[in-house]
């Protein structure tokens, strides 16, 4: 994927606010793509909403939205890039004085349900009563501002979203203005970490006077679009052959080595026992949602009783999501903060499943166990949007056995590395699975 500038919007009609400038040169990096067509649905699922009379039940203001949504039912979707675009149609059976009618979409983060923050505005009018009277030549004054309008009026529109946005952080004590680039956020809510980022495209019907004004308001999805470099070809030709993965021996570059660490402890109270593991990953470190994270690991330990009662319920890697709410340190021409205040939040989202692993020559002091970790197909992607951001890391957090006690008590993973989460499957033949039938996903 190209990684272009955010699109500039022309003058008049638009209006974007001050602080959430879309034209700004230096957005934030995310893996490239060599590819410009994506597996999305095409753009021609039809949204209608509509304002009705409260006397007569009667529409009287309807916006269509044209998605790539799979019904009707779901919420107008929009992928990177898109343009959002329709009709407002309005139908009036009397003369009504209206000023104005716009159309405005909204990016929101709203955390733990009091702070509430808009990242993304921007505005388009449909209708204006006083450019209608400047350009037939009248006065603006403002008894001419309004317009009457009766009949059937329908008028078009089209936004189009950027990739990201370049907000005002801060100023400093020169005056100077210091801004933060961020690439558009997914939609999301999640309930149990009090977190959601939400767009809503809404439409504004000004009455003027003392008339009380019409508002409707769409939420909307939006989801960005990132994929991961293709593995190795090694990995490619097994997934296309239906053939056994080639270990890291055989594809040194196919894999991410972790450790060795060291596991200690005390078999049934008597034994003392050192074992050392050792994890491998499948690279790419990035993977689309509703992929596969291979795994490999080793375990050598010189008491072979310790290895018999290692199972593959033992090994626990978990996916880890790490919240984050807060500010970096900075100075500004308004305060001074030098410690990061940050807080910080971590959820397991999925388990890996293991099985004995055959292909692998295993002496008798090691054991070694193949497993997949199924990456749910509803997983936010990594984001980062003012003052709250998510990402994602794979975590090898514990080594079990029945009658073992470790020595030291476990306050963190054993092994953990970075990983990322995106949209769309890398190029070429997709992951597969190659878990055994008899052994369940946790």
């Amino acid at each position: 994927m190209s990684e272009s500038l955010p699109p500039a919007y022309p003058a008049g009609n638009f209006a974007v606010a001050p602080q959430l400038d879309i034209s700004q040169p230096a957005l934030p990096r995310y893996s490239p793509s060599t590819a410009t067509i994506w597996d999305v649905p095409p753009p021609d699922q039809e949204h209608s909403f509509c304002l009705t009379a409260k006397k007569t039940g009667e529409r009287w203001l309807t916006l269509s939205v044209m998605s790539r949504a799979a019904s009707a039912a779901e919420p107008p979707t929009f992928y990177q890039g898109a343009s959002i675009a329709g009709s407002l149609k309005l139908e009036l059976d009397k003369k009504e004085f209206i000023d104005e009618i716009s159309l405005a979409l909204y990016g929101r983060l709203s955390i733990f349900s009091h702070s509430t923050a808009n990242f993304f505005y921007m505005s388009k009018t449909v209708y204006s009563a006083a450019e209608k009277n400047s350009d037939a030549g009248s006065s603006p004054t403002p008894f001419l501002k309004r317009g009457r309008l009766k009949g059937r009026y329908e008028w078009p529109y089209s936004l189009r979203l950027p990739k990201g946005v370049s907000i005002l952080s801060s100023i400093t004590a020169h005056g100077a203005t210091e801004r933060e680039n961020y690439r558009m956020p997914p939609s999301f809510s999640d309930e149990q970490s009090s977190v959601h980022v939400q767009y809503s495209l809404v439409v504004r019907v000004n009455r003027g006077g003392f008339k009380t004004g019409s508002k409707l308001t769409v939420p909307l999805t939006y989801i960005p679009l990132a994929r991961p470099s293709p593995p190795t070809i090694l990995r490619q030709l097994a997934y296309q052959e239906d053939h056994p993965l080639v270990g890291p021996d055989g594809d040194p570059d196919g894999w991410k080595a972790l450790g060795p660490i060291s596991v200690d402890g005390v078999l049934f109270k008597t034994m003392s026992v050192e074992a050392e593991c050792k994890l491998h990953v499948s690279k790419p470190l990035t993977y689309a949602r509703g992929g596969i994270i291979h795994l490999l690991i080793s375990i050598c330990c010189g008491n072979r009783q310790f290895l018999d009662l290692i199972t593959p319920q033992s090994v626990r890697v978990a996916l880890i999501q790490r919240l984050t709410f807060g500010d970096a340190p900075q100075t500004t021409r308004f305060s001074e903060r030098l410690t990061t205040h940050t807080t910080v939040k971590t959820y397991e989202r999925a388990f890996a499943s293991w099985w004995r692993n055959s292909s692998e020559s295993q002496g008798e002091s090691t054991k070694t166990f193949a497993g997949e970790l199924l990456v749910p197909d509803n997983l936010v992607p990594a984001c980062q949007i003012l003052h709250y951001g998510h990402g994602y890391e794979l975590a090898f957090c514990t080594l079990s056995a029945v009658g073992f006690t470790p020595a030291v008590a476990q306050k963190k993973a054993l092994l953990s590395v970075p990983v990322g989460i995106v949209t769309a499957f890398a190029q070429g033949p997709r992951p597969r699975p190659y878990r055994p039938p008899e052994y369940e996903v946790p």
